[in-house]
C-alpha cells in the first residue's frame, strides 16, 4: 500500500460522491418541474439544495487528492490535467453559479406566489436547464480525459463535445412544464 494508492482511493470516493450528488440533484430538478403544487416543487427544491451540500466536500476532494496524484507522476504540466481542471472549473461554474442562482429565484418565486408565470418560466428556463445537463456530461468528459489522457486539441474537443451534449440534452426542457395547468390557488 502506497500514499498514491491511498490517493487515488479517496480520489474514486470523492468522483462517486460527486456522481451520486449529480444523481440525486437532476432527480430532484425533475420532481420539481413534475410537481402539481408548489409545496411538491418546494419539497423537491430542499432535496436539492440538502444534496448540493455535499458538492464542496466531492470538488475538494477530487482537487486536492488529484492534485498529490498529479505532482507524484507527472507534475502540472499536461495538456490532460489542465483540461480535466478546465471541465471541474465548468461544472462549478455551471451548477453553483448558474444553475444555483436560478434554482434560488424559483424557490423564492414559488415561496411568494406558487405556480405564477414567472414560476412556469423559471420551470423551463433554457439557460438554467442547459446549466444543469451540461454538468453531468462535462463529469463523463472529465472522466474520459483523466483515463484516457489524450493530447491538448483531444482533450479541447471532448470537453466542447460535452458542451454540445449537455446543451441538445437540455432542449426537450425548454417546453412548456407538466404543470401548466396548476392554478394559483391550486398550488398553495
Amino acid at each position: 500500500m502506497t500514499t498514491y494508492s491511498i490517493a487515488l482511493f479517496f480520489h474514486l470516493l470523492s468522483l462517486l460522491l460527486a456522481v451520486a450528488c449529480t444523481a440525486l440533484s437532476s432527480y430532484a430538478a425533475l420532481q420539481v418541474r413534475a410537481a402539481d403544487k408548489a409545496d411538491k416543487a418546494k419539497q423537491a427544491l430542499a432535496l436539492s439544495a440538502g444534496v448540493e451540500r455535499l458538492f464542496p466536500a466531492a470538488g475538494i476532494g477530487l482537487l486536492v487528492t488529484g492534485g498529490y496524484m498529479a505532482h507524484s507522476i507527472s507534475g502540472w504540466s499536461e495538456p490532460w490535467l489542465l483540461a480535466s481542471l478546465i471541465g471541474l472549473a465548468s461544472i462549478v461554474a455551471l451548477s453553483a453559479g448558474i444553475d444555483g442562482r436560478r434554482k434560488r429565484a424559483l424557490g423564492r418565486e414559488l415561496h411568494r406566489h406558487g405556480f405564477s408565470d414567472r414560476a412556469r418560466a423559471l420551470l423551463r428556463d433554457p439557460v438554467a436547464w442547459t446549466a444543469k445537463l451540461t454538468g453531468p456530461m462535462l463529469l463523463l468528459a472529465v472522466m474520459f480525459i483523466m483515463t484516457t489522457k489524450p493530447t491538448a486539441a483531444t482533450s479541447a474537443g471532448i470537453l466542447i463535445l460535452a458542451g454540445v451534449a449537455g446543451t441538445l440534452s437540455a432542449l426537450p426542457f425548454w417546453q412548456t412544464p407538466a404543470v401548466g395547468n396548476a392554478t394559483r390557488a391550486e398550488a398553495n
